[in-house]
């Protein structure tokens, strides 16, 4: 066991011009991130690449001298973005692992949170499988906060305690997210995307409050499966409700779980949602349809989505959503499905446009089966950009439509 300070073991790892990856989520040790921020004006040209986070001092406390990227938008990096604190890289899940596996990005010391070793002396990740798992394989060193409240899971990612140099001992509450209200544009949303997803299906869903609604929406299903890059509190309506698929071990997989301290305890003690590398993910499961459901900021007439920019802003990231679309349409009877409200929350401004028009393409028209707003489905698939354009038309707001040009002929 480490009993030094934080900052004095980093500054033990830490050499000038290292490249540090911090774990995401409920995988990234913040007191490590502290320390981190401490040392940095001590070691030249450190760079630091950091994921989803709701670690305040992203916000506020990073310091001049150290280089910070990012593949996303969301949480703590958003104002970080807005203030030129960071620069985005735009991969997706898939890109990031293989540039870290290839070193194509690469890294010395990984900074990661993980659970108490167990009887065996291996550390679990917890709620988390993803790139940071590759970052361990190939980084030089890999620095560890032992947390409390990080649980055993069943999980794919183990570190033994030798691969690893502990630098902290805590007992802090892990980040939540907790679900938000549900509004009726998402509910009237929900109620279509439920209509093309059978039971026994495999659904793949993000976290936000659409989310929420199409797995409320999906309450009577029976036998589905999850493949989700990233599962928040709907995974718990869905197994209180009788929906998930109980019989096989490896029904439910996930790379990250987000939520509230309940939903951190539910998940952990019910043990049916495990923990897999994205890639594990993408994988259709014969029998069983793939739906993977994604949103985005705003879709064109030709079906292309940009869930990333919003004007100039990179408020979003591209994360699996391609990936995901793709596996989508390797399963039989499996569907890509753009579920999204036809227009901004003050209703001014229609999220379906004529164009993409910050030319950022997060998924191409070719990876869209159909498109959802609260005015209907657009099926999209086997059409010409005439039919389809159409089709997208005819599920904008309807006070907006003109926005878009004169109508289409067939």
């Amino acid at each position: 066991m480490n009993t030094h300070h934080p900052v004095d073991v980093l500054m033990d790892h830490l050499r000038p011009g290292d490249r540090v990856i911090v774990g995401q989520a409920t995988a990234e040790p913040i007191g490590l991130v502290t320390a981190l921020f401490d040392v940095a004006p001590r070691l030249a040209r450190l760079s630091v690449f950091c994921g989803f986070s709701h670690n305040p001092a992203w916000k506020s406390g990073v310091p001049a001298d150290l280089a910070v990227t990012t593949y996303c938008g969301l949480g703590a990096m958003g104002p970080l973005l807005a203030r030129d604190g960071a620069r985005v890289i735009p991969f997706s899940m898939s890109q990031l692992s293989a540039a870290l596996v290839s070193q194509a990005l690469p890294v010395d010391v990984v900074l990661l949170q993980v659970s108490p070793a167990d009887a065996d002396g291996f550390h679990s990740l917890g709620f988390t499988a993803d790139y940071v798992w590759e970052a361990t394989r190939v980084a030089r060193v890999v620095v560890v906060e032992v947390n409390a409240r990080i649980p055993v899971t069943r999980n794919h990612c183990r570190l033994h305690a030798s691969e690893v140099v502990v630098a902290l001992h805590s007992d802090t509450p892990l980040p939540e997210w907790p679900a938000e209200p549900v509004g009726g544009v998402q509910a009237q949303i929900a109620a279509h995307v439920a209509r093309l997803v059978p039971d026994g299906a495999t659904v793949q869903l993000g976290i936000g409050r659409l989310s929420d609604a199409i797995a409320h929406a999906l309450a009577d299903r029976r036998g589905l499966r999850i493949r989700s890059g990233m599962v928040g509190e709907w995974f718990d309506h869905l197994l209180s409700a009788g929906a998930i698929d109980r019989t096989d071990a490896g029904s439910c997989l996930a790379s990250l779980a987000v939520g509230s301290a309940g939903f951190y305890r539910k998940v952990a003690e019910d043990g049916v949602l495990g923990f897999a590398m994205p890639s594990d993910l993408v994988v259709p499961i014969a029998g069983s349809p793939f739906m993977a459901i994604n949103s985005g900021i705003e879709v064109d007439l030709r079906g292309q989505v940009n869930a990333e920019f919003l004007g100039e802003r990179y408020i979003g990231a591209s994360s699996g959503q391609p990936d995901y679309f793709r596996a989508a349409r390797r399963s039989s009877g499996g569907l890509a499905i753009l579920a999204l409200p036809s227009a901004n929350e003050r209703s001014d401004k229609s999220r379906i446009v004529p164009r993409i028009a910050c030319g950022y393409v997060t998924s191409a028209q070719s990876d869209v089966d159909v498109i959802v707003t609260e005015h209907g489905i657009a099926d999209i698939r086997a059409t010409d950009f005439t039919e389809r354009a159409r089709r997208i038309a005819d599920i904008a707001d309807p006070h907006l439509r003109d926005s878009l040009g004169p109508p289409r002929s067939r």
